[in-house]
């Protein structure tokens, strides 16, 4: 009777193991549940006007055990802080790329102004030219907002002066009366490092 006992035991401890009537938390599941997550299609995003060189990207994702996981594309390029980059998705590759990509280049519009018959200026979205004989006296930057001050020497006698550029990165042209000398005022769309180099009568201020 003991053996029989004995038998009816081990075999119910086998079956026991294959019940499908075991509670579903005693029973291990492999496969995440599924979540109400959209497929990705595109992300548009802009960076700060101080921003000039993209470094690395970083993207953070989730497998499918519902691990996170990152990773690190290192780009260390220049860009231009005024366009909209592009994150998407495609059948070819996964590409970062601003809009102007999609547009045909085209040559950068040049405005001419003369002020008087002292001073010429040429500006255009690449560079600011300022024409004069008049001597430079300085040069610097100023900020909030973003303005490059240029002094030249002369005895003149005018009403401050003002153009509006709208040529991104110049908004505005401002030529101010001083004694003993002149002031050109360039108002910026944002936040820059200027270079000014002379040739002949000729300055060219180009930013970075």
């Amino acid at each position: 009777m003991k053996r029989l006992l004995l038998i009816l035991v081990v075999i119910t401890g086998v079956f026991a193991r294959e019940n499908p009537f075991v509670p579903a938390q005693d029973i291990k599941n492999e496969t995440p549940p599924k979540e109400n997550i959209p497929y990705f299609k595109e992300i548009r995003f802009t960076l700060p006007d101080s921003a000039r060189i993209i470094k690395k990207i970083k993207v953070s994702y989730q497998n499918l055990d519902s691990s996170i996981d990152e990773k690190t594309i290192h780009i260390e390029k220049k860009f231009d802080w005024h366009k909209t980059f592009i994150l998407t998705q495609n059948t070819e590759q996964n590409k970062l790329s601003t809009e102007n990509k999609r547009q045909k280049t085209k040559i950068p519009e040049t405005k001419k102004l003369s002020f008087k018959n002292f001073i010429k200026f040429e500006v255009n979205k690449e560079f600011f030219k300022i024409v004069t004989k008049d001597t430079k006296i300085r040069d610097f930057l100023v900020t909030k907002p973003y303005k490059i001050v240029v002094d030249f020497k002369r005895d003149a006698n005018f009403l401050t002066k003002t153009f509006k550029l709208n040529l991104t990165p110049f908004k505005t042209l401002v030529l101010g009366n001083h004694e003993g000398y002149y002031r050109v005022v360039i108002e910026l769309d944002g936040h820059y490092i200027y270079k000014l180099k002379k040739d002949k009568d000729t300055y060219t201020i180009t930013l970075e």
